[in-house]
């Protein structure tokens, strides 16, 4: 049973064509879009939907805004998928919505999806950069293309109650055989799908929350130029940065988040740490620090 990737999000929104705009600033492709709804996809394929928040088809939520209200979980194979609904099904209730896949929701009560992973290759072209004697260019400019387009979602985190934490964790572990990558006793658990090698494709997030609600999700790019490209684009349009740019300790990635109208914050990443069977998680009691750098000093909320 292989879960590969996040395969999509579904937001509730309240003004959507705010959130139209946003995405398409963000460097999403988007597929069709209304008065009550639009589609997005990365290019390797995964799926953002929009939908009005008050839009019966989407799975109840205990925010008063916009938020994320599904998160979907692409899948190896048919009968990974059969495996995982029957086990689920033991204990909470699984609906089958056909090409939307098998619904339910994670011991905290957020809302999830299995599907079929339907993963389209996308070729990035390697930033040729210089260090030292390791030459990559030579007799050319490196002016980078300023048009930034995130490769995939990388992603998501859910802030709950401290009191609890693990057991959460627990479920993704021992229901969906998601991977510890990190932990902290005061920060939170650190996950990655069995069929990925990032360091994290859950994070559940607890060093200051004292209730559950979506916090980001996060899009990877292919460098740092990107990253800042991105960033200064967003801003120069209106979005507020709320944490960055900057490093992270754990992961190791470059970040840059911004407040999401469609629902939470917003992350460019790049240059996360990728791990193997051979990776040993940490364990702290304190978290290492939020950033190894950081420009400014606003740190992302928990």
């Amino acid at each position: 049973m292989t879960i590969k990737r996040v395969e999509g999000i579904r937001y509730g929104v309240e003004d959507m064509p705010e959130c139209i705009e946003f995405l398409e600033h963000w460097g999403l492709e988007k597929l069709e879009s209304g008065d009550t709804g639009a589609e997005f996809k990365t290019p390797e394929n995964q799926t953002i939907s929009l939908r009005l928040k008050t839009d019966p088809v989407l799975p109840p939520t205990n925010e008063d805004g916009p938020t994320a209200r599904e998160i979907t979980w692409g899948v190896d194979t048919k009968e990974a998928l059969n495996q995982l609904g029957r086990e689920l099904a033991t204990d909470r209730e699984v609906t089958d919505n056909g090409s939307e896949g098998l619904q339910t929701q994670d011991d905290s009560g957020n809302y999830f999806a299995l599907r079929l992973a339907d993963i389209k290759e996308d070729h990035q072209l390697e930033p040729q950069m210089n260090f030292h004697e390791r030459i990559t260019r030579t007799n050319e400019r490196h002016w980078p293309d300023e048009k930034v387009r995130p490769l995939r979602i990388g992603h998501v985190v859910y802030s709950l109650p401290e009191e609890g934490n693990w057991e959460a964790a627990q479920f993704y572990m021992d229901r969906l055989n998601f991977l510890l990558s990190d932990r902290s006793t005061d920060g939170g658990t650190f996950m990655r799908c069995d069929g990925s090698n990032f360091h994290h494709s859950l994070f559940l997030f607890h060093r200051q929350g004292t209730h559950r609600y979506f916090n980001h999700v996060a899009f990877e790019l292919n460098s740092f130029d990107q990253m800042m490209f991105g960033g200064t684009h967003m801003q120069a349009h209106g979005a507020v940065s709320v944490s960055g740019p900057g490093r992270h300790s754990l992961g190791s990635n470059w970040f840059w988040y911004f407040n999401n109208p469609c629902g939470g914050d917003i992350e460019y990443f790049a240059d996360m740490d990728r791990l193997d069977e051979n990776w040993e998680p940490g364990f702290w009691d304190e978290s290492p620090p939020y950033a190894r750098w950081l420009l400014g000093d606003d740190i992302l909320k928990g």
